[in-house]
C-alpha cells in the first residue's frame, strides 16, 4: 500500500492528545522565500485538544480532535473569518456522518475566541463521540468486538504578511478491512479572509491545466514504481474514472476531471489532491501534485495573481 506521501509535505505531528487542554503558542511569520521573518512579526496561535473514548460491551469509539486557531488577542477580519471556518470544520467532522444530518452551531463566532477550544472543540468533541457510541451500540448487541475512531487535525501549515493556509487531516474508521482519510488545504488572503479556490482559476484553460496535472501524477504513480508510467494511456490504465453526466465539471471530456477539493497554496507552489476513490483505488492514497507558482500563473485569472502575488 501507498504511504500517504502528503505527510511529508506538511508535516503533521502525530496525535498525541490530552483531553480538552488547549495551550497558546507563537507561530513565526513565513517569507515567500522560506526565510523567517523578524520575531517582532510572530503571531500568536492557540491548540484546542481534545481525546476521550467510550466503551460498549468489548467494543470502544475513540474521539481525537486537534485545531489551531487565532488567540484571543486577535481581533482582525482574517481571525473571525478563520474562527468562522474553523467552527464549520470541526462540528461537521466531530463524527463520522454519512447521512450528512450534522449538529446545530453552539457557538457564535463574536465571542471570546478563547471559547473555540471549549465551546466548539470539547462541545463537539463529546457530542460525537456520543453520537459514535450510539451507533457502536447496534453493532456491539450483534458481537462486534472492534473500535470506532474519529480523528480530526485542522494545522497552521505556512502563514506569510499575505495569507495564511491551514491543512486538515479527517481519519474516519468504523470497522471492515480499512478506514477513510480525507485531506485537504486551505489558504485564506491575509487582507480581508477570502478563501483561494477554483474561482481564482481561468477554466477556459482548463485543458491545459489538466495536462499538467496528468504529468504530476505520472511522478506521484512513479515514486517507488516498478514500472514506471511514461505515457498517458498507461496512466489512464492506473486510475478509476467515472463519467457523470449530471455534474458537468467532472465530465472526461480531457481525459480526467479536476479535484473536486479546492487547491491550496505552499510555500512551493499550489497543491492539488484527489481523495481517496476519487480517480484511483484506495490503495492509491490519496494522489496530489504540486505545480510552481510560474508553471500556475498562466491559468490564474487577475484575483487569482493578485492573490498569489504574482502581478
Amino acid at each position: 500500500m501507498r504511504k500517504r506521501g502528503y505527510i511529508i509535505i506538511i508535516a503533521a505531528a502525530a496525535l498525541a492528545l490530552t483531553s480538552c487542554d488547549w495551550a497558546s503558542r507563537m507561530w513565526q511569520s513565513v517569507a515567500n522565500d522560506g526565510a523567517e521573518a523578524d520575531s517582532t512579526e510572530a503571531t500568536a496561535y492557540c491548540t484546542a485538544e481534545f481525546t476521550d473514548s467510550i466503551n460498549v460491551n468489548n467494543a470502544v469509539a475513540y474521539q481525537e480532535i486537534r485545531a489551531d486557531f487565532p488567540s484571543e488577542a486577535d481581533t482582525s477580519t482574517l481571525a473571525q473569518i478563520v474562527l468562522e471556518w474553523l467552527c464549520n470544520e470541526v462540528r461537521s467532522r466531530c463524527w463520522p456522518d454519512p447521512e450528512g444530518t450534522g449538529f446545530d452551531s453552539a457557538f457564535a463566532v463574536g465571542e471570546e475566541l478563547d471559547n473555540f477550544a471549549d465551546n466548539v472543540v470539547t462541545t463537539y468533541g463529546r457530542k460525537g463521540l456520543e453520537q459514535m457510541e450510539a451507533d457502536l451500540r447496534d453493532m456491539a448487541q450483534e458481537g462486534y468486538e472492534g473500535f470506532f475512531s474519529n480523528r480530526l487535525s485542522i494545522e497552521l501549515l505556512e502563514r506569510s504578511s499575505e495569507r495564511i493556509t491551514f491543512a486538515l487531516e479527517h481519519d474516519v474508521y468504523l470497522g471492515g478491512a480499512h478506514g477513510g482519510q480525507y485531506l485537504s488545504g486551505t489558504t485564506f488572503s491575509a487582507a480581508n479572509g477570502e478563501p483561494f479556490t477554483w474561482k481564482h482559476f481561468n477554466m477556459e484553460k482548463r485543458a491545459e491545466l489538466i495536462e499538467l496535472l496528468k504529468k504530476g501524477l505520472m511522478a506521484y504513480f512513479n515514486n517507488g514504481a516498478e514500472e514506471p508510467i511514461t505515457t498517458e494511456t498507461a496512466l489512464l490504465e492506473q486510475l478509476i474514472l467515472y463519467d457523470n453526466p449530471d455534474t458537468p465539471e467532472n465530465e472526461l471530456e480531457y481525459g480526467l476531471p479536476l479535484p473536486v477539493t479546492a487547491p491550496w497554496i505552499t510555500r512551493d507552489g499550489v497543491c492539488f489532491v484527489y481523495q481517496e476513490y476519487e480517480i484511483a483505488a484506495y490503495a492509491c492514497g490519496r494522489p496530489f501534485v504540486v505545480l510552481p507558482f510560474e508553471v500556475v500563473e498562466p491559468f490564474l485569472t487577475e484575483d487569482g495573481r493578485k492573490f498569489i502575488s504574482l502581478k
